[in-house]
């Protein structure tokens, strides 16, 4: 089935579609000191696997295919990924695979997950697109950079771009500040924003509908692979990130983190964070078959490839191709969610792209909710068609960049 293009043939329903039913995230807390610190990647998983699970009632047989977007965890994330779909009861029918494409991964499997559905003419007709990520336990100290890669393909590469791929996020997001004419108040100004909408959005109840409790591993022990080791768990059901009451003042107090004379700081860059999220997709005809109410429609993503110094601009130059793929108008478009992975390119891509800085994370951002890499992708989908529900909007995109120096954007449809 090829791309629907323009509003009228988006907006068609027809039993080939490819719907999601349930989209659904973990809270995301802060890595390292934040409520789920101390719980492994495979164990958020599993929690939101299951509750996915519970709240569409699908039988585990029924789900043929999960991909699971992972960037730091060892092998992948395939032996985690793997044991969290095994423990929470998933037939061995049930394959499994992840997918790193940086802070992209989740939402590519999504695709990559549609797409097998699409062509694959009823052999494959229902699947899990998920993302884990614990940068607490997986991100210290070498952010998933083999030592052997810096020293031997890119600090020697003749290649300037093979060179920066190893270029420190922050500095991409200086680079594009100071380069791209984006100023230290424009920044703190959006971060500001984020926590703002995000703060509204919690004493709303909006997460709700998106958010499922995780019982998350506490331990007292000094040695935590000692015998004695004092394992609790606590239930948490509550984003730990974002900070009613910020003030500007606050913000412009911080001092750079990359660059001493830069303006890219802890209060305007997205957080480390640990979180996972899953999306269950299938065929508009299969939904009918379990009497599954969809949510949403999938109906078209692409990447697109930037300098790696410049990483930021990614949403810029993916959006518009997007739009050009699904003959679309910006004000087709109800909601946009961006990743905000530094207000720098945060403000650049609303800026370059002419949209509507209201419609743009109306339930605050990764600046405010955290930025759990491989799961980033899942919890947007979760959050834009929640934020599509509460706001009364019809069509969303999501858009994001990606290190090394990628983009992705994805358009989906609430039903």
């Amino acid at each position: 089935m090829s791309v629907p293009r323009g509003l009228k043939a988006i907006l068609a329903k027809h039993p080939s579609d490819i719907v999601i039913v349930s989209a659904l995230r973990t809270p995301i807390t802060k890595s390292v000191k934040g409520a789920l610190s101390q719980t492994h990647p495979e164990e958020l998983l599993a929690t939101v696997l299951a509750a996915t699970l519970s709240r569409t009632q699908i039988s585990p047989a029924s789900v043929q295919d999960i991909l699971v977007g992972c960037v730091l965890q060892t092998l992948g994330g395939q032996k985690a990924s793997a044991a969290a779909v095994k423990h929470v009861g998933f037939p061995s029918s049930t394959t499994v695979a992840t997918v790193n494409r940086q802070c992209s991964s989740s939402a590519y499997a999504m695709t990559v997950l549609a797409n097998a559905i699409r062509a694959s003419d009823g052999a494959v007709d229902c699947g899990i697109a998920a993302g884990t990520e614990s940068m607490s336990l997986d991100y210290f100290p070498h952010r998933g950079i083999p030592w052997r890669v810096a020293a031997e393909v890119a600090s020697r590469s003749p290649q300037q771009d093979a060179r920066d791929v190893l270029m420190p996020m922050g500095i991409t997001s200086e680079n594009v500040a100071r380069e791209l004419g984006v100023t230290r108040d424009e920044q703190d100004a959006f971060a500001l924003e984020s926590h703002r909408k995000a703060a509204a959005a919690w004493e709303k109840g909006w997460f709700a509908d998106e958010v499922v409790e995780v019982q998350a591993r506490k331990i007292t022990a000094a040695n935590e692979v000692a015998e004695e080791a004092e394992v609790t768990w606590e239930a948490v059901n509550k984003d730990d990130g974002f900070r009613k009451g910020l003030t500007t003042e606050k913000l412009a107090g911080l001092k750079p983190v990359f660059d001493d004379k830069g303006t890219t700081t802890a209060g305007n860059s997205s957080q480390i964070s640990d979180g996972a999220a899953a999306t269950l997709i299938m065929t508009r005809a299969k939904a009918d078959a379990l009497n599954l109410t969809p949510i949403g429609r999938y109906i078209a993503a692409t990447v697109v490839g930037v300098p790696p110094r410049l990483m930021g601009i990614a949403p810029a130059v993916a959006i518009p191709r997007l739009l050009s793929l699904t003959d679309m108008n910006k004000s087709d478009v109800d909601v946009w969610e961006l990743n905000e992975a530094f207000a720098s390119q945060s403000v650049y891509c609303i800026r370059e792209l002419g949209i509507d800085s209201a419609k743009v994370n109306p339930m605050g951002g990764a600046i405010a909710l955290g930025h759990p890499l491989g799961a980033t992708g899942a919890r947007i989908v979760a959050t834009l068609l929640n934020g599509l529900q509460k706001t009364g909007g019809k069509v969303g995109v999501l858009s994001m960049c990606a290190s090394t120096g990628q983009g992705y954007a994805g358009m989906l449809v609430r039903e």
